[in-house]
């Protein structure tokens, strides 16, 4: 029988908590909590200070309310705010963004107000749900693009420094000009390794060409690699390349 919860809910600590950090499952349990670091998605904040192995009650992560939050450096008011180490929030850009503060934070363990924004959509980036997901899920896939390319003799970046360790799925061209070039994706870690075969990019202005070969020994990149494109010849064209996030 399903019990309902009216935004609180109590869960067994898995570590000494204090009060408003934020908080995650354990891995495999449904029953207890424990701190979310910098870049793990959270469930709540915690609503009191306990230690491990005590009931600790969770202020669940929703929309329409405020929540207190521990602060892990100084913020500014209207500062956007993400996860941080032991369960605190700071300006740092680590994942993605998960709210806003509404009260100035000084130095680090200090208490704020914030809103959080309880993952909105324009924020998935592929975290919550992994490649080899359960049997009743699917995995979210992620494009990445780069759109008005008009010279990748020398390989240019589709991403910098990707944000997770991904698994590339598919990706496809979309000509803009009528220059014959072969394409092909490389990721961009130290040596560049080729992660597709060349793909020709046609002489049809405006063509959509699905990409080529996908090699399964580099189809995995890892986060902070560069993901990037190279041309055999200067031409113009977008690239789309779809992504599924590992662990």
């Amino acid at each position: 029988m399903s019990q309902e919860n009216l935004g609180m809910k109590a869960f067994t600590a898995g570590e000494d908590l204090e009060a408003f950090r934020r908080v995650k499952l354990s891995a495999g349990s449904g029953t207890q909590v424990e701190y979310a670091d910098a870049g793990d998605d959270f469930i709540g904040i915690t609503a009191g200070k306990v230690v491990s192995g005590d009931f600790v009650t969770v202020a669940l992560k929703h929309a329409g309310r405020t929540f207190k939050l521990t602060a892990s450096e100084a913020l500014s008011v209207g500062a956007t705010l993400y996860g941080a180490d032991d369960g605190k929030v700071a300006d740092t850009a680590v994942g993605n963004s998960i709210g806003t503060a509404l009260e100035l934070a000084s130095a680090d363990d200090e208490i704020i107000e914030g809103v959080l924004d309880n993952g909105l959509a324009s924020d998935i980036d592929g975290a919550s749900v992994a490649v080899e997901a359960e049997n009743a899920n699917g995995a979210i896939p992620v494009l990445f693009a780069k759109t008005g390319i008009t010279n990748a003799t020398t390989a240019v970046d589709i991403v910098e420094s990707l944000p997770f360790k991904c698994k590339v799925i598919n990706w496809h061209l979309i000509s803009r000009d009528t220059t014959a070039s072969n394409i092909k994706l490389q990721d961009g870690a130290g040596t560049p390794n080729d992660i597709t075969a060349n793909k020709a990019k046609g002489t049809a202005d405006d063509a959509v060409v699905a990409g080529g070969t996908i090699v399964a020994e580099q189809d995995e990149l890892d986060a902070g690699s560069a993901l990037k494109v190279l041309a055999s010849a200067e031409a113009s064209f977008d690239v789309f390349v779809t992504v599924i996030k590992i662990s």
